[in-house]
C-alpha cells in the first residue's frame, strides 16, 4: 500500500465547558433516537466502501490491516529481512490498546464521507443534516444486551440485505444496506491487494453461509439468542470481577495463576466473531474486517473496555518481557513491552511517533466518550465509579440470583435501548426524523435501584434456552429464520408518517413452563407488585421456596474453564458446553435448548502469512475462556432437578449432566481427545451479595476435577491449573 503518511487522529473535537464530547451510541439507539445521523451513517458507510481500493482510507485498505492481504500499510514495515507479517496483537496484553486507534482511523474516515455526503443535500435539508454530521460518531453494537421474549438478537439494520433512506435529492428510496455486507466483485482489487483464493470466490462478505454460499444471518441471530444469557453473565463477571489488565485484556494462558483468570473480553469478542461469522468471514480473523458489523463489534469491544477502565483506574499497567506469543512482524520476542511501545502502524497527530498505549488510555484523544464513561456528569471519582458500577448491573445483570429470579416476572416489551445516563446536552441534537421504531430489537431500560424486573420472559426456558429430555432439535438449516431480504423502514421527513415496520424475527420456540417455573413466575410477580421495604438494603426478590439459595446473602458461581493450544487445529473451532441431553447431529448444536455456552479458537493454518500466528504456532501458544453456568443450574433448581448450588450437589449433578463437544470451522464434529491440549474443568467461587445488590466476588477459585477427570479432555486430580 503507499507509503503517505495518514495519522490516526480521531475526530478533532473542543469539548464542552463541563468537558462533554459527543457519544458513540449504541446501532438501535442511533437508529431509533438520532435519526437524520443513522441516515447519514448508511449514506456515508456507501461513500467509503466505494472509495478506490488503492486509496489508504477507501474501506477495503482499512480493513485489509487487521490481515489480508497482507501488505504494509501507510508506508509502516518492521524487521527489512523478513517478508511481510502484518500487524495482528490478538493473544497479547497490546489486544485492546491496538484496536482503539485502529478504530479512531476508520472513524475518521467515516466521519469524512458523512461530512460529506450531508453536504449534498438540497437545503432546508442540508441545514440540518450538516447539524446532525457534527456530532457523528462510530457506533457499537451491545450483543449482551438483553433480548426480549421473542425478539432478535441481530439488529435488523445489520441483518436486512436492503434498507430505507432518505437520499441526497430529498426522496426515500431503498438502496442495499452496506451493514449487510462489503461487496469486492464491484471493485478492481489488482493481484497484489486481493485475498486468498478460499475467499475470492465469494463475491461478498458472508455470515453463516449456506452450501450455496447465501448468508443467513436469521441463522446467526438464533445462535447469539440461545447464548444470550452465558454471555451477559461474562461480560458482568469480567468487568466487576477481574482487577488485572493482563488478564482482563487477552485470552493468553497465565500458567498456573489463579483459576479465576481464565476469563477476558479477547475470549468474548472471539465468541462473537465465531457467532456471526458461523463459517463466514468473520469467523476469521484474516478477513473479519471486511464485514461491516466487525466495526460495530469491536467499538463494543472498546466500550467495555473503557468500562472497565472506569471500574479499575489504577489496575491500567503494560509492562512485561514480550514472549515468543507476544512478538510480531514489529515487535521482536524477548523485548519489553511497555506503556510506551509502538502501536504500529499508527501514527499519533505529528505524523513522526506512533501512537503507544499509555497514549490510548483515554477515549478523549479521540473525541468520543460512551454513554456509560460520561465523566462530567459526577461531582467525584467515587460517584462516577458508582455510577458505572450501577450501569453495569443494569445492563448485564447484578448477583446470579436476583437476576435470575427477576427475569421470571413480565416487564415491558417496548422499551427502547437508550443511552444512559441521560447525557446533559452540551451538543445540538439533531431534529427528529420518523421512522419506525426497533422496538424488536430493544431491551428494557433497567433501574436496579428501583426494585428491578429483568425481561419479558414468560419462563425460565425461554430465557435460557435451556430444558432436559427434550425431542430432537431441528438442524439450523430447517430453523425458521428472517428473510434477509427484509426491509426494515428508514428514515423519513419529519411531517410524513413512518411506514410499515417488519415483522421481527422469530427467536428459537421456547418450551412449555413445568409447574414449578410458573410458581415461581408467580411468587415473583406477586412480590413485584407488594410495596417495597422501606430499608437501605436492596432486597433479594427471592420466592419463599428457594431462599436456602443465598443464607446469608451469599452463593456459589460455577463456571466451566477451558483451555487449549490455538492453532491445534490450523483453523478456527469452538467447544460447545452443554447442560442435559442434546440431539447427536452436529449441526444442531448452535441452536439446541441445552447449549450453555462455547469457547472459540480463532486459529489459523501453518501457511498463514500472519508472523504472529506462526511464532504462536511454533511456540504452541495455550488460550483460554469461560462457560458460566450458574444461571442455568438455578432453572433446573427451580424445576426440582437439582437441589442446591451446594458442592455437595452440583458436582454429582454435573457428573451426569455437564458435556462438551467439539466442531471445527465448517461445522463437523471433531473427536475432544484429538484436540491438541484441550482441558475442560468446572470451579466454584463464593459470592457475597453487598446491601445494594452488587456481588462481591471471593477471589478464590476451587476446583472440582471429579466432574471432569476420566472424560475426554477433561482436567483429572493434579493436572496443571
Amino acid at each position: 500500500m503507499a507509503s503517505s503518511r495518514v495519522t490516526a487522529t480521531g475526530i478533532p473535537t473542543t469539548p464542552g465547558p463541563n468537558g462533554s464530547l459527543p457519544l458513540r451510541r449504541e446501532i438501535r439507539d442511533l437508529q431509533t433516537n438520532f435519526k437524520d445521523q443513522f441516515n447519514l451513517y448508511l449514506l456515508g458507510l456507501v461513500d467509503l466502501q466505494k472509495k478506490p481500493v488503492k486509496e489508504l482510507l477507501s474501506y477495503y485498505q482499512l480493513a485489509g490491516i487487521h490481515g489480508e492481504p497482507y501488505v504494509p500499510w501507510n508506508g509502516v514495515t518492521g524487521n527489512p529481512n523478513a517478508s511481510f507479517g502484518g500487524y495482528c496483537t490478538h493473544s497479547s496484553i497490546l489486544f485492546l490498546t491496538w484496536h482503539r486507534p485502529y478504530l479512531a482511523i476508520y472513524e475518521q474516515a467515516l466521519y469524512a464521507s458523512v461530512q460529506a455526503v450531508a453536504k449534498q443535500f438540497p437545503e432546508p435539508l442540508r441545514t440540518r443534516y450538516v447539524a446532525a454530521a457534527k456530532d457523528f460518531r462510530l457506533p457499537y453494537w451491545d450483543w449482551a444486551a438483553r433480548i426480549n421474549s421473542g425478539s432478535s438478537a441481530f439488529p435488523s439494520a445489520v441483518s436486512s440485505s436492503t434498507i430505507r433512506v432518505v437520499d441526497v435529492d430529498g426522496g426515500e428510496k431503498p438502496i442495499n444496506n452496506p451493514l449487510y455486507s462489503f461487496r469486492f466483485d464491484d471493485k478492481t482489487i489488482p493481484s497484489e491487494l486481493s485475498l486468498d483464493r478460499n475467499w475470492r470466490r465469494y463475491p461478498n462478505t458472508k455470515r453463516a453461509p449456506d452450501r450455496n454460499g447465501n448468508s443467513q444471518n436469521g441463522v446467526v441471530s438464533q445462535i447469539i439468542t440461545n447464548e444470550n444469557e452465558s454471555l451477559r453473565t461474562n461480560v458482568s463477571l469480567i468487568l466487576l470481577s477481574y482487577d488485572k489488565f493482563d488478564g482482563f485484556s487477552n485470552n493468553a494462558w497465565l500458567q498456573n495463576e489463579d483459576a479465576g483468570q481464565y476469563g477476558s473480553l479477547e475470549d468474548l469478542h472471539g465468541e462473537i466473531h465465531d457467532k456471526v461469522g458461523e463459517g463466514g468471514h468473520m469467523g476469521s480473523l484474516a478477513v473479519s474486517a471486511f464485514d461491516p458489523v466487525f466495526w460495530l463489534h469491536h467499538t463494543n469491544v472498546d466500550r467495555l473496555w473503557a468500562i472497565w477502565q472506569a471500574l479499575h483506574p489504577n489496575a491500567y499497567v503494560i509492562d512485561k518481557v514480550s514472549s515468543a506469543q507476544e512478538a510480531n512482524f514489529v515487535i521482536t520476542a524477548g523485548s519489553r513491552i511497555s506503556g510506551t511501545t509502538d502501536l504500529k502502524p499508527w501514527y499519533d497527530a505529528t505524523g513522526t511517533k506512533f501512537w503507544n498505549s499509555n497514549g490510548v488510555k483515554n477515549t478523549m484523544p479521540f473525541g468520543h466518550a460512551y454513554p456509560e464513561t460520561q465523566r462530567w456528569l459526577y461531582p467525584s471519582d467515587q460517584a462516577y465509579q458508582t455510577a458505572v458500577t450501577n450501569e453495569v448491573v443494569r445492563q448485564y445483570g447484578a448477583n446470579r440470583i436476583t437476576s435470575f429470579f427477576s427475569s421470571l416476572a413480565a416487564a415491558p416489551k417496548d422499551a427502547p435501548i437508550t443511552a444512559t445516563p441521560t447525557p446533559i446536552a452540551s451538543h445540538p441534537k439533531p431534529a427528529p426524523v420518523a421512522q419506525a421504531s426497533v422496538s424488536e430489537d430493544a431491551h428494557p431500560h433497567l433501574n436496579f435501584a428501583k426494585k428491578a424486573v429483568a425481561h419479558p420472559i414468560e419462563t425460565a426456558k425461554g430465557l435460557f434456552h435451556h430444558e432436559h429430555a427434550k425431542e430432537p432439535a431441528a438442524k439450523v438449516a430447517e430453523i425458521p429464520a428472517p428473510k434477509d431480504e427484509s426491509t426494515p423502514t428508514p428514515p423519513k421527513p419529519a411531517e410524513e408518517k413512518p411506514a410499515a415496520t417488519p415483522s421481527p424475527a422469530p427467536a428459537p420456540a421456547a418450551a412449555p413452563a413445568v409447574p414449578a417455573v410458573a410458581q415461581a413466575q408467580a411468587s415473583i410477580q406477586a412480590q413485584s407488585a407488594a410495596p417495597a421495604p422501606k430499608s437501605s438494603v436492596v432486597p433479594l426478590n427471592i420466592p419463599e421456596k428457594f431462599a436456602h439459595l443465598v443464607p446469608d446473602r451469599t452463593y456459589n458461581e460455577w463456571i466451566t474453564n477451558l483451555r487449549t493450544v490455538k492453532h491445534g487445529l490450523n483453523q478456527t473451532f469452538r467447544v460447545l458446553i452443554f447442560l442435559g441431553d442434546f440431539n447427536p447431529d452436529p449441526s444442531t448444536w448452535p441452536t439446541e435448548y441445552n447449549v450453555v455456552g462455547r469457547f472459540t479458537v480463532l486459529g489459523r493454518g501453518d501457511d498463514t502469512p500472519c508472523e504472529k500466528c506462526r511464532q504462536d504456532i511454533d511456540s504452541e501458544l495455550v488460550i483460554t475462556g469461560t462457560v458460566p453456568l450458574t444461571s442455568a443450574l438455578l432453572q433446573d433448581i427451580v424445576a426440582g432437578r437439582l437441589a442446591s448450588l451446594k458442592s455437595e450437589d452440583v458436582e454429582p449433578y454435573l457428573e451426569k449432566n455437564l458435556h462438551w463437544r467439539v466442531t471445527l470451522f465448517d461445522g463437523s464434529e471433531k473427536p475432544r481427545g484429538e484436540v491438541p491440549g484441550l482441558k475442560v474443568s468446572v470451579v466454584s467461587t463464593k459470592v457475597q451479595i453487598g446491601d445494594d445488590g452488587i456481588p462481591v466476588y471471593s477471589g478464590t477459585y476451587d476446583l472440582h476435577p471429579t466432574i471432569t477427570d476420566g472424560r475426554p479432555a477433561g482436567l483429572a486430580p493434579g493436572d496443571q491449573i
